[in-house]
């Protein structure tokens, strides 16, 4: 072939390459921090080490040994060894401290003398670190009781490579999943839908599919749902399933299986079916309450917060993970490698104090690969997770939680109510009060929590450098049993028996120093935004101008109570971070999947939250969700609840957008019992007495409450219900499934791909990047996106692989060209 020929054909493979998954447009929006500064501090000597008197000096040499510490850093107090009986010590041990440029960093030197009742002060210098010049080494001496003297050296170099990841984009890893994940798709599709199926990978539609909360009910409800979304091959079309709460328990036991995706689902439903059979208090045996207290103070001794989260989730952990109580998240990474099953994401809420989790919840999302908030564009690696970070570097790695501990935050709504199931307090349904009263419950999950907080606030408003228990000078708790680290150590009460489990339980509740106040009954874990610069809260709609810029006067009118302050932006001057239960805000997670970066186009979702009554209407969370959707700017169908009065009481509902071919479809699915009474398959009639009685119950006018959200223990017969109504209820509406992604096939076909935005409104786009060639690299992509279809009335969002349809098919056809005939593509290039 000629250059000219070979030119042709490289400009046209990059053209292509652009418009799909090797370019992705969310790499164009740019989240930035300035960076942490890491001192370098080495000790060296002393000389002429005296008590400063000579009287003293006759009585006893001393045992010399340095304190450093540095208020504004976290782990900001460290010590040398001691040296015994040595006027002249050699230490030369080096520390290592964390610093932000932005402020007065003030090191306080302090020479002490060891004894074995008290340690001696020798003298007190300070020294203000504005003096040291990045990337240069510099050694001062530093004199004490006028003879005295300490050498110290200083290094200081910026880190410009940190430990999180800063990006509105997928992780490079989910985008490799993605990929495998739509082949897989691509070919069961093929099998399933034969000629109605998708021609190629670009017509294959994303599909998430998303678990309520709902406690056990909702745990036990998913598992029959996916038993009929495994044996109908539905579950091989999905890309995501995302969940809270009682759904994040069953899929997090499910994908942490050492059979799954290979054994037989009924295998499964049987052995969750058994570990739920018996009281979540009979673990709470003496010789198990110990286990686990002695794991939580080990816990809290390595320097990391504890909560009675820790404590909730070893018993969602002995229950649901039998024999793998060490598992974690990122083991998930194995389970879905090769994307032969859909990724599982996690979720919980990020809240402010004094502020309702309904008007302002940060979404913090799990995944194998990452945790993080998309808001923020701040994600680190899942193994990282409850380590100590400052300015995105990592200052102390802690081992990764196990996976328990994440059960027990993605479900801490059951930490605030768990005293009320020790005192009998049974009468209410913990979930309705949830789904009421969602603010009193936040004010009273947090209304402790925080408290220490005021303090912090003021203190740092006032610039004061005495520390408290929130404020960055304060790391002695944090620190542990850190070698380096002075002494200063809070410390830990152990828990006394106080004979039968039930007060044995109460005493570590209402008694022990780690669980008394409502902090210690939050999900607690280090801040890993610490000190990071948050001036920008990112939408999750990057393409789209935020609420926070309305276009019409009539939107900005508009009253927002709901997720009014969704937008807000947290101080990372706290130590640590407040997690809750998603359920607390919008008990669906949907803003997981309506990520544009994730191109979901079908929503399978599985509604399992308490109401009032089973005849009361299905669509609270869905509504919750539309205006999620709406303050954020991203496609979501409009969700008309007049359809109830149409249509009544069903097991599946449909919402799409009429005008907006390219608007997600949802299929919401209800916890109702229908036509399950009278059929014990779709299409097969009950015929016995026996069969009939089984199918005949209620699932929230039972006055029994037998599936109360707060109900920890499932009789077979009650498990059985449940999982065969959800099965049941999900198998009979197997055609709308399969005639919805048919559809969003066609559509495909017809409409071709979503675009990321028109030229004229490229210049309202906020944080893009300053970088000359990755925004003329953008504006080409946006150019040959919209440059035929500028006609079009809405902007529209894109996934990262994404393609269009005919440029798709060009290539194919080249391909195969170049198979049978070089000098026929050469003709015709």
């Amino acid at each position: 072939m000629s250059a000219k020929f070979l030119n042709v054909v490289e400009d046209a493979l990059a053209v292509k390459e652009m418009k799909t998954g090797g370019y992705d447009p969310f790499q164009i929006f740019e989240v930035e921090h300035r960076p942490c500064m890491i001192l370098t501090i080495k000790v060296i000597c002393g000389k002429n080490i005296t008590k400063g008197s000579w009287a003293k000096d006759m009585m006893d040499t001393p045992d010399p040994y340095v304190e450093l510490f540095i208020p504004t850093a976290p782990s900001g107090r460290k010590r040398t060894s001691n040296i015994d009986n040595d006027i002249n010590p050699v230490w030369n041990e080096t520390f290592v401290f964390y610093l932000d440029k932005n402020k007065q960093n003030i090191l306080e030197i302090t020479l002490m003398d060891a004894n074995y009742v008290f340690n001696e002060t020798l003298g007190v210098r300070t020294y203000d670190l504005i003096d040291v010049e990045p990337d240069s080494k510099k050694t001062v001496t530093f004199p004490f009781n006028k003879t005295s003297t300490v050498d110290i050296e200083f290094e200081l170099q910026s880190a410009n490579s940190p430990a999180l990841r800063y990006s509105l984009a997928l992780s490079d890893e989910e985008k490799d999943f993605r990929e495998n994940r739509k082949e897989q798709v691509f070919q069961s599709m093929r099998r399933m839908l034969g000629e109605d199926g998708p021609n190629g990978l670009e017509e294959v539609p994303t599909i998430g599919i998303l678990g309520s909360g709902g406690g056990f009910r909702a745990m036990t409800g998913m598992c029959g749902v996916f038993q009929a979304l495994v044996d109908t091959g539905i579950l091989d079309l999905a890309t995501y399933v995302a969940t809270l709460s009682g759904s994040a328990w069953y899929i997090s036991q499910l994908y942490s299986h050492p059979d799954w995706p290979t054994k037989n689902m009924h295998d499964m439903k049987e052995e969750l079916k058994n570990n739920i059979d018996s009281s979540l208090f009979w673990l709470l045996k003496p010789q198990s309450m110990y286990r686990y207290i002695s794991r939580i103070i080990e816990k809290r001794r390595n320097g990391q917060p504890v909560s009675f989260t820790d404590f909730f989730g070893h018993l969602v952990g002995e229950t649901l993970l039998t024999n793998r109580l060490e598992a974690k998240l990122s083991d998930q990474q194995n389970v879905i490698a090769g994307g032969v099953t859909p990724m599982p994401l996690y979720s919980c809420v990020h809240v402010k104090k004094h502020v309702s989790a309904q008007q302002f919840a940060e979404w913090v999302e799990f995944s194998p690969y990452e945790i993080g908030m998309a808001k923020y564009g701040t994600f680190m690696k899942t193994d990282l997770f409850g380590s100590k970070f400052f300015l995105g570097q990592l200052v102390k790695q802690h081992n990764e939680p196990p996976l328990h501990f994440l059960q027990g935050i993605w479900g801490s709504a059951f930490c605030i109510l768990f005293k009320r199931l020790l005192q009998g307090k049974r009468g209410q349904d913990p979930g309705e009060i949830m789904s009421q009263q969602r603010e009193e419950t936040v004010r009273h999950l947090l209304e402790e929590a925080y408290s220490d907080e005021d303090q912090t606030d003021s203190s740092n408003n006032n610039n004061n450098t005495h520390t408290d228990s929130e404020s960055e000078s304060s790391d002695s708790e944090d620190e542990g049993n850190d070698e380096q680290d002075g002494g200063n150590k809070k410390p830990v009460k152990t828990y006394k028996t106080q004979g039968f489990w039930k007060n044995m339980l109460e005493g570590v509740i209402n008694n022990n120093s780690l669980f008394k106040t409502r902090e210690g009954r939050a999900g607690l874990v280090h801040n890993f935004m610490r000190g990071l610069s948050l001036n920008n809260a990112y939408p999750i709609s990057p393409f789209t101008v935020t609420t926070m810029e309305p276009d019409t006067p009539t939107e900005a009118a508009t009253p927002r109570a709901a997720f009014e302050s969704i937008f807000d932006v947290f101080s990372t001057t706290n130590k640590k971070m407040y997690m809750v239960d998603g359920g607390l805000t919008l008990n669906s997670p949907f803003p997981l999947l309506m990520r544009p970066q994730r191109g979901v186009e079908l929503y399978l979702s599985f509604d399992f939250s308490a109401r009032p009554s089973d005849s009361t209407p299905p669509f609270k969370e869905l509504k919750l969700a539309e205006k999620w959707a709406e303050l954020n700017k991203v496609p979501f169908p409009p969700i008309d609840t007049r359809v109830f009065d149409r249509e009544g009481m069903k097991e599946c509902y449909v919402f799409r957008d009429p005008k907006d071919p390219h608007c997600p479809i949802v299929l919401h699915f209800v916890l109702v019992n229908v036509e399950f009474r009278n059929f014990k398959r779709p299409g097969v009639p009950r015929e016995t007495q026996e069969e009939f009685d089984f199918a005949d119950f209620d699932v929230f006018d039972d006055p029994k409450k037998p599936y109360s959200t707060f109900n920890f223990t499932y009789t077979h017969k009650a498990f059985e219900r449940i999982t065969g109504l959800t099965e049941f209820n999900t198998l009979l509406n197997k055609d709308l499934i399969m005639s919805t992604i048919v559809e969003l096939v066609k559509s495909k076909q017809k409409h071709g791909q979503m675009r990321p935005i028109k030229l004229e409104t490229f210049h309202r786009l906020r944080h893009l990047s300053k970088n000359k060639t990755k925004l003329h690299e953008f504006k080409e992509f946006v150019r040959q996106w919209s440059g035929h279809s500028s006609s079009d009335a809405s902007p529209e969002t894109i996934s990262p692989e994404s393609t269009p349809f005919k440029l798709e098919k060009d290539f194919k056809k080249c391909r195969i060209l170049i198979a049978r005939d070089q000098k026929k593509l050469a003709e015709t290039v």
